[in-house]
């Protein structure tokens, strides 16, 4: 069986590094043109953050964070927010 990055991740690690990220992205889509992240795919949450980090995708904020974490703060980020519940 083929284990996805993320699962690889420390989820409590990554629960420990999420009070940064929930300070904006809540757990209900409260405002439009921040997402939620709770319940995001593992692979895409790694793939954006990556993103951020090399300065693909266009948000000074995001970019900031993104550089700060390394790949396995990342996996963990990812392993935490993907195994919540996505909000209804």
């Amino acid at each position: 069986m083929v284990q996805s990055a993320y699962a690889e991740g420390d989820r409590e690690y990554g629960e420990y590094l999420s009070s940064e990220c929930v300070t904006c992205h809540q757990s209900k889509d409260v405002d439009a043109q921040i997402p939620v992240i709770n319940g995001m795919h593992g692979e895409g949450f790694i793939a954006l953050m990556k993103a951020y980090r090399a300065e693909e995708l266009d948000n000074p904020t995001m970019r900031t964070i993104a550089k700060r974490l390394t790949d396995e703060d990342i996996e963990a980020l990812a392993a935490y927010f993907s195994a919540l519940p996505v909000p209804k």
